[in-house]
């Protein structure tokens, strides 16, 4: 069970890791402490189905599974984000740039081939994770 569920969605269970035994060990260290924000600024809920490709089945999964154990694996709370600063169901490049000048000790993953961008960043609970879906950005 997810620490967390009160708070957001945590995709503890539901996530698949059949294309990298890695993800599986990885995630069995922080799994439990991941929740999603139950909605952004814009009052927009994260697409909980696309950012779980982050964390599982996009190339980009091993890199933000291990920037996030390395950065502390003991972490209370891993909070997800997915910030919707444009129309509905939509995210902008130019927040990639505004979270990293305004987060705290940020760290920008990429990967080739993936659909995704993600910054990790410490927070006073623990890790913040922004995720953007590059198929839906603008």
């Amino acid at each position: 069970m997810a620490k967390y569920e009160d708070e957001g969605y945590c995709p503890c269970q539901w996530l698949e890791f059949t294309a990298d035994n890695r993800l599986a060990g990885l995630w069995s260290l922080i799994g439990y402490s991941v929740v999603y924000e139950k909605e952004d600024a814009v009052k927009c809920t994260p697409d909980t189905a696309t950012c779980d490709k982050a964390f599982s089945s996009d190339p980009i999964a091993y890199d933000v599974l291990s920037a996030i154990v390395k950065r502390n694996v003991n972490a209370d709370k891993i909070l997800v984000h997915q910030l919707h600063n444009g129309a509905v169901n939509t995210q902008r490049i130019s927040d990639i740039q505004k979270t990293l000048a305004e987060a705290t000790n940020p760290q920008l993953i990429a990967h080739a081939k993936s659909n995704f961008i993600v910054i990790i960043a410490d927070a006073s609970y623990g890790i913040d994770v922004w995720v953007w879906d590059l198929s839906s950005c603008y």
